[in-house]
């Protein structure tokens, strides 16, 4: 595969201002990032001990099998259904339950102090083929792979290995600082309003999308609705409401859509689908409000990074970049690619 190395700019002719990235993307409904992520249900079920080797051997770990359900038009473009696959948004849910279950188990936590958990770091790297056809039922395993210090005295951090399907994720979880075997192990289990809970998934709305003249960087208003009004049980329950990493995540994929699609003047009707090749997460704080501090929306950066296009054997066309994006104290980094059409290369 070629790689035609040059990281261009986005051209004169993209628009440097949009109201709302609906008018761009279209309505939030009919797209995955806007609200189909939210309609997929995930269960966790048959909770064991999975045989293991190398350094899951010797650790506590945890394997489940998890489901994943879709509505057909969980995301149309044009008048097309998109096929459901296992989406990055899917995979940080079932990474952080099990994430929940293996930690409740191995520390002995108790509702009240699983509630002040919180994800401060996680990585999600792709495997060598999309989960499509294995929805109904997959593996996933988790095991405790390191503990790490907090900035926070009295807490402590442990970092858990995941694999879902065919992704691999590590999740740093900062938690009260307890030692293995202070106290007796308890059965991993899901609790209803935790982490993956679809009822902590509010909406988002990505206004006054500004880009930068002569670059790849844009700024833009998030404004947050629904999602918890109070406390929840479930790891961060306690911080609610709190913006969560999926919100972050998908607001910066929808600002780095319109980039994406602007570089390369595709549009969206015609674009095929966007693969993740790797995503960081990186949360500096659990308190995270989700109005600014005068009420009004949240103000987000995002930017293309290391655009290139590369030219397989089959001719064709792919653009791959770096989505890069800060919303409230939370950083992503998201490695993405598609195929372009023959019309836009």
């Amino acid at each position: 595969m070629s790689v035609q190395s040059a990281s261009p700019v986005l051209p004169a002719a993209a628009p440097p201002y949009l109201a709302d990235v609906s008018d761009y993307l279209g309505a939030p409904e009919r797209r995955f990032f806007g609200e189909g992520y939210k309609r997929a249900r995930h269960h966790l079920t048959g909770f064991h001990i999975p045989e293991a080797d190398g350094a899951a051997a010797e650790a506590p770990r945890l394997g489940a099998t998890a489901q994943v359900t879709y509505p057909s038009d969980w995301s149309r473009k044009g008048d097309v259904d998109q096929r459901p696959h296992l989406s990055t948004v899917d995979v940080l849910l079932l990474a952080a339950q099990l994430t929940e279950a293996l930690l409740t188990a191995h520390l002995g936590l108790t509702e009240q102090e699983l509630a002040t958990v919180w994800l401060a770091r996680v990585r999600i790297k792709a495997g060598s083929r999309p989960v499509e056809d294995d929805l109904a039922g997959f593996p996933v395993t988790a095991y405790v792979a390191d503990r790490l210090p907090s900035p926070q005295p009295g807490r402590a951090r442990t970092a858990v290995e995941a694999t879902v399907g065919t992704l691999r994720v590590r999740l740093e979880a900062d938690h009260p600082d307890i030692r293995p075997g202070e106290r007796s192990a308890v059965e991993p289990a899901v609790r209803d309003g935790g982490y993956g809970d679809a009822g902590r998934l509010g909406g988002q709305r990505v206004e006054s999308m500004q880009v930068r003249p002569g670059t790849n960087v844009a700024t833009a208003d998030v404004r947050l609705s629904g999602g918890p009004d109070g406390a929840l049980g479930g790891m961060e329950g306690e911080h609610q409401p709190s913006v969560h990493l999926v919100d972050a995540f998908v607001t910066a994929l929808q600002v780095g859509q319109v980039l994406l699609y602007e570089l390369d003047q595709v549009p969206r009707s015609a674009s095929d689908t966007l693969w993740m090749r790797s995503t960081l997460l990186e949360a500096a704080t659990p308190h995270r409000p989700r109005i600014a501090p005068d009420g009004g929306p949240l103000p987000l950066r995002a930017e293309l990074r290391d655009a290139v296009l590369l030219h397989n054997r089959h001719g064709e066309t792919w653009r791959r970049a770096d989505i890069v994006a800060t919303l409230a104290d939370i950083t992503v980094v998201c490695s993405v690619a598609h195929r372009l059409s023959q019309t836009t290369t």
